[in-house]
């Protein structure tokens, strides 16, 4: 095999598909091949496979294990380390989309936005927390865990799973839940995304929705360390259903404070007024009510560096999930780097609430109150020197803010320059997490730089097959 594929290969694939597999050399392969971080632009995949559904999923998966290519699972495509592609097989699901509401029950296609599935699920007065940026895919998110603005109230995206439909490496599909192959559901949930198999569809539970009442609060930067460290105290305080993150924009002439509350209509007023008698007044404040998409529309308004949003860009992100407050050196340093820069954002937000519920999950953060997120932007038509300047100050202030850190990191926001990091995302579930792995993907069929590879003596029965388990298992 040592060749790849030959024409009469790639040709039976097509017959056996009903999506379109689109090589080299055909239209609409560079677009095709394309994912949201130019960065990874250039990348050459063997082929990609727009699947129609998970019969084709399974047609691609069997056929990369029989040529020894490596499948590269994309939904949204909005992996931060370009781990939506690769030079192997990419076995996108973009265009299995569809949304289907039964009373409190939502599925989703593994190729859903976020957004538009929240939309969805709206119409029918239900609310299922994701993530702050709506146009991700549905699958990545959960797959990683999946924080957002109703997630104090709600928990993780993760944590509203009730079960995914998995084709895994050796082509059979499993329908996974908390009764059905659990040791699988359990990794999914937090570790799934391009370790196990790839997720075709997604049921989550949903909750009655209530408006989403948001306010924006700005005070003048120089009193930033302040700022910060009164609302750290502020928000350690709060009921679960309001969540708050503090905004630094790089250049910005005031430090943002957000709120979000999904309680009692004006049951935030209190709330918002504590903060205020400990911050002073601020220079400006608005809000406004609105169904929680909507609100998401108005909160991304603020978290984007660029009003051209569209514009190619290579963004850096690094975190710090936090297991306290920030003290004053740390906001000091913080406010300080930030304010040097025009191309960096931050968000200091409250975690805790439902986030910090212990579900039967591989989301490992549960006991972190606050999460740091910060991320610098570089155009491509700049050269490379600026690329290389954003990338070198996202990794040093990052380093430089290590002494404050719990040694923990958001695996949604995956780093390749991330020392430790297999630790940092799955903490003290990684053992169990490499025992799945072996017992599902014993060939690593499905890997990528920081993929979960576990070392072959810590492996137990690579030679095997999945775990009998009761429940769905479709041949």
């Amino acid at each position: 095999m040592s060749g790849g594929p030959t024409a009469a290969d790639w040709a039976a694939l097509r017959r056996r598909a009903r999506g379109e597999v689109i090589l080299p050399g055909d239209a609409g392969y560079a677009a095709a091949r394309g994912v949201a971080d130019p960065r990874f632009g250039q990348v050459r995949p063997r082929a990609v496979v727009r699947c129609a559904g998970e019969e084709d999923v399974r047609a691609a998966v069997e056929f990369a294990r029989r040529h020894r290519l490596t499948p590269h699972p994309r939904s949204g495509g909005h992996s931060f380390a370009g781990y939506s592609t690769g030079p192997g097989l990419v076995v996108d699901v973009s265009s299995m989309n569809a949304v289907t509401v039964n009373g409190a029950v939502v599925r989703a296609g593994a190729g859903a936005r976020s957004g538009a599935l929240a939309r969805v699920v709206d119409e029918h007065a239900r609310i299922l927390p994701i993530g702050t940026c709506p146009e991700v895919g549905i699958a990545g998110l959960t797959l990683g865990g999946g924080i957002g603005t109703v997630g104090r109230a709600y928990g993780l995206t993760a944590d509203n799973l009730r079960a995914a439909d998995v084709v895994l490496a050796d082509g059979r599909i499993v329908t996974c839940s908390p009764s059905c192959h659990p040791d699988l559901f359990f990794a999914l949930r937090g570790a799934g995304a391009g370790n196990f198999g790839v997720v075709t569809s997604l049921t989550f539970g949903t909750h009655p929705a209530p408006d989403v009442s948001s306010c924006f609060l700005r005070w003048p930067r120089h009193r930033a360390v302040g700022t910060i460290l009164g609302w750290q105290r502020w928000a350690l305080a709060l009921p679960d259903q309001m969540w708050t993150q503090v905004v630094l924009r790089g250049g910005a002439a005031h430090t943002l404070v957000i709120t979000c509350w999904c309680g009692p209509p004006g049951g935030d007023t209190s709330l918002i007024d504590r903060l205020v008698a400990a911050l002073g007044e601020p220079v400006s404040a608005d809000s406004h009510t609105a169904r929680y998409p909507r609100s998401l529309e108005r909160l991304w308004a603020e978290h984007t560096l660029d009003d051209e949003a569209t514009r190619p860009r290579y963004p850096f992100q690094e975190d710090h999930q936090l297991s306290a407050p920030l003290p004053p050196d740390a906001a000091a340093l913080l406010a300080g780097r930030i304010a040097a820069r025009t191309d960096v954002l931050c968000f200091l937000e409250r975690q805790g609430g439902a986030l910090g519920a212990d579900p039967a999950t591989a989301w490992a953060h549960r006991d972190c109150p606050f999460g740091l997120f910060f991320w610098s932007e570089a155009s491509p038509a700049a050269g490379l020197g600026p690329v290389l300047e954003a990338r070198n100050w996202a990794v040093s202030l990052w380093q430089d803010l290590l002494p404050w850190a719990s040694g923990q990191s958001y695996q949604n926001n995956i780093s390749p320059r991330r020392p430790g990091w297999a630790r940092a995302y799955y903490g003290h579930h990684l053992e169990r997490l490499y025992a799945i792995k072996a017992a599902y993907d014993p060939g690593d069929l499905f890997h990528h730089p920081q993929g979960l590879h576990p070392p072959r003596a810590r492996c137990p029965g690579t030679g095997g097959t999945p775990p009998a388990a009761p429940g769905p298992l479709r041949p």
